[in-house]
């Protein structure tokens, strides 16, 4: 009986532990700081690292980004086949709030990361100007030519990329990333 009560206490201990870690996990996400520019057509674009909050929050953004998500639909049992291997995965999404190609795929790149459990942490942001650039320059350590690109990382190594629109289909391309099967996104060898 004397045992019962420290083991008590530690398991009490351990349990509020991760109690504060599955909050900590779950905080609302708050955008990020971005820099607004005005372009040569007189638009507002976003530039730099942002999150899904900067979309959502901003009423001229998230009429694309809510539209393209909303639409997507993730194939029947997709996410039961392939979440289990995205487990520890992360992404980089290249996007272009001025964009086209990233107004109609972004919504969609995000529903299906989200179907795959990858925390919203784990999926860094950035949007490029119309000329491809960043204020810290990071879409030339990874070869950014076109938006959106989303890149697919294993324990920091790339695994693959979809480069502006999927070959066959979001899912079909991202299935065989996932799997590790041979993949060339649209513009490979160009």
């Amino acid at each position: 009986m004397k045992y019962l009560f420290p083991s008590t206490i530690l398991l009490m201990g351990l349990f509020c532990i991760n109690c504060k870690l599955g909050m900590s996990q779950n905080k609302e996400l708050k955008p990020l700081e971005a820099t607004q520019m005005i372009t040569s057509e007189n638009d507002t674009i976003l530039v730099g690292q942002i999150n899904r909050k900067n979309l959502e929050l901003n009423p001229t953004y998230n009429l694309w980004y809510k539209k393209s998500y909303d639409r997507y639909r993730i194939p029947e049992n997709w996410t039961s086949k392939h979440k289990f291997l995205a487990q520890g995965l992360t992404a980089k999404l290249f996007i272009g709030t001025w964009c086209p190609d990233t107004h109609r795929e972004l919504g969609s790149m995000i529903k299906i990361l989200d179907s795959l459990g990858i925390n919203h942490q784990k999926i860094e942001m950035y949007a490029l100007t119309e000329e491809k650039n960043s204020p810290s320059g990071i879409e030339k350590n990874y070869e950014v030519l076109h938006v959106p690109t989303l890149i697919i990382f294993d324990k920091d190594k790339e695994m693959n990329r979809i480069v502006e629109f999927p070959v066959q289909s979001l899912a079909q391309d991202l299935s065989l990333i996932l799997n590790r099967q041979p993949y060339q996104h649209a513009y490979f060898g160009f």
